[in-house]
């Protein structure tokens, strides 16, 4: 990627010590345990009786492991937030991790604040990828090398086949669960 000349935004600045800030409290608690942790109470109570919030509460904390990792996974990119030089990156490792956190908040109804929370630092990563997305644009894109043009009907070919076996398959899945139902 090329040095900009244009200065670096002060808006992402704040944006990135911001997340960073909220990723620690966030992180860190993964690790301490206060994420992910049931009451006994709760625990107890059937399945089908809890709250959208104390499901995905339920299903998280099966895994301790889970938990370390993506208490680690935020410490970690927030860390990298806090320098320039690496926002980039942290912003690119955290923005699928942010996704899946901003819909489990969104649709198991976790809590306002913690929706608002990891909306916010959604958008936040957005703005700091966004920021240099000719940059992105060309690593990912524009500097990728083309298949040679004796290789390319065969791969246009493949990719249609593995659509098409795709397509087949949820197919036969369907009519094997509807076959299912009408034989019980």
């Amino acid at each position: 990627m090329t040095e900009s000349t244009e200065p670096y935004p002060k808006h992402l600045d704040w944006l990135r010590f911001l997340s960073a800030w909220l990723l620690f409290l966030y992180g860190s608690s993964k690790l301490l345990g206060r994420q992910f942790s049931l009451l006994p109470d709760v625990a107890s109570k059937p399945v089908g009786s809890l709250t959208g919030y104390q499901l995905a509460w339920f299903y998280y904390s099966y895994s301790h492991t889970y938990a370390v990792i993506l208490g680690l996974t935020q410490l970690a990119g927030a860390a990298m937030l806090l320098f320039r030089k690496a926002a980039l990156l942290g912003a690119a490792v955290l923005l699928p991790v942010m996704v899946n956190i901003l819909l489990i908040n969104a649709f198991f109804s976790i809590a306002w604040g913690a929706l608002v929370t990891s909306a916010f630092i959604f958008v936040s990563m957005l703005a700091i990828l966004w920021h240099e997305r000719h940059a992105l644009a060309g690593l990912f894109w524009t500097q990728q090398p083309e298949e040679p043009e004796h290789e390319r009907r065969l791969h246009r070919a493949i990719a249609v086949l593995v659509v098409l076996l795709a397509i087949a398959m949820m197919g036969v899945g369907l009519w094997i669960q509807a076959a299912s139902k009408t034989s019980k």
